[in-house]
């Protein structure tokens, strides 16, 4: 929900969802937002197929859809030529890369157009160590994607050509995902264990990246 605000959805958008997973938020964009219209990315086909699947039993074919692609391989006016927003929820930092995928939004949606994304980051002034990069190994995030939160935002700014907003929300998402996810498994386990580690340190940050693409 916080996204969505965040890209000032309204009821007559057509927005792209990249890397939509089983498609909760597509269903909350049209539901909470009211959109118009809301095409999901994402990259596993047999998730793709459970997704259709509950988009039909929610009777929302006409308004919700979803494409097979990686989210750096599909520009937005590819997944809807009238596209008005897009958004990414939690999975910006497993792109290769994530300033590829930004970049691309800025060459090809139309001026107005606004981004949103939830986003893991490194804080300020800080570096990463050997636990950190254990963790994003394990956790499939290339490395080059964990930098501060004010390189993240000043790299999106020159690549946008526009102000980009930077909420944290490291606390609600990061601390509470530790203290309340259930621990099932050793890796889920050790996430959790790593996360608390790096959030005593201050290393890790989590946050909300939003923008308005500028006219060229």
């Amino acid at each position: 929900t916080r996204v969505g605000a965040a890209a000032a959805l309204r009821r007559d958008d057509v927005v792209v969802d990249y890397a939509c997973g089983y498609g909760d938020s597509l269903r909350l964009w049209v539901d909470h937002f009211g959109v118009r219209q809301v095409v999901g990315v994402e990259p596993d086909p047999a998730v793709c197929d459970i997704v259709r699947t509950r988009i039909a039993h929610w009777g929302l074919q006409n308004r919700i859809s979803v494409v097979t692609s990686r989210a750096e391989a599909l520009p937005p006016r590819a997944a809807a030529a009238d596209v008005t927003a897009v958004v990414s929820v939690d999975a910006a930092y497993h792109f290769r890369s994530r300033l590829a995928w930004w970049r691309m939004l800025s060459v090809d949606l139309p001026p107005g157009a606004r981004v949103a994304c939830s986003d893991l980051c490194i804080a300020d002034d800080r570096r990463v160590g050997m636990l950190g990069r254990s963790l994003a190994r394990m956790m499939g995030i290339p490395t080059e994607n964990l930098v501060p939160t004010s390189v993240l935002q000043q790299a999106l700014r020159e690549v946008m050509r526009s102000d980009v907003r930077l909420e944290p929300c490291g606390r609600s998402v990061l601390d509470g995902f530790a203290a309340y996810a259930p621990a099932r498994g050793l890796q889920l386990r050790i996430t959790k264990t790593s996360i608390r580690a790096l959030r005593r340190r201050g290393l890790l940050e989590y946050a909300i990246l939003s923008a308005t693409v500028a006219a060229p």
